[in-house]
């Protein structure tokens, strides 16, 4: 008897996730972003994804909190025929209002994510072990399909506490300098 082992594609990881990522958001499968990656491209951002998520399902909030300038950085790196390509994708567009219908500006988001993760950091990161657990094991359909519930779950709470407030509620006691510092930055 001889093993058939089947391997996908990078590109083919990316769309597995899209795809799992899209059903979350009852859209259609895509069928144009992934065209617009190069294998090149696709072979660097799945390796990024396996590292970021590795990173982030073992890192403190500190570590959590440094991810967004990463990824930043990381899509700057890419081949800029990527992006230019991406840029005014349709299926991309229609993710926006999913995750942004009050159309905040990008350092809106950023204060609403930071402070999410800041309040909630044990939620977040079990959430973040248990993506790394199934990209590892090659679940990427529902990689996309968690990742973009937990998304829903970031940006559409609203956070009527400030958090600097939560936290001397909270533990009026216990100081949590490091968090309070953070939260100040917002």
């Amino acid at each position: 008897l001889s093993a058939c082992v089947f391997s996908l594609t990078d590109k083919q990881i990316l769309q597995t996730t899209f795809d799992g990522f899209f059903e979350q958001n009852k859209l259609p499968k895509p069928t144009t972003i992934v065209p617009c990656i190069d294998d090149a491209s696709a072979a660097k951002i799945v390796k990024f994804i396996g590292q970021i998520l590795d990173k982030a399902s073992r890192g403190s909030l500190n570590d959590l909190l440094s991810l967004p300038d990463l990824i930043k950085k990381f899509g700057d790196d890419l081949d800029p025929a990527v992006g230019k390509c991406l840029e005014g994708n349709a299926e991309l567009a229609a993710l926006t209002p999913k995750y942004n219908p009050k159309n905040l500006t990008e350092d809106e988001i950023k204060k609403k994510v930071i402070t999410y993760v800041t309040l909630h950091y044990l939620t977040v990161h079990k959430w973040l072990g248990e993506l790394d657990d199934l990209w590892h094991a090659g679940n990427y359909y529902q990689v996309g399909f968690k990742a973009a519930g937990y998304g829903h779950n970031v940006l559409s709470t609203s956070q009527e506490v400030k958090a600097e407030d939560f936290f001397k509620i909270s533990f009026p006691k216990q100081k949590h300098n490091h968090i309070i510092k953070i939260l100040k930055e917002l």
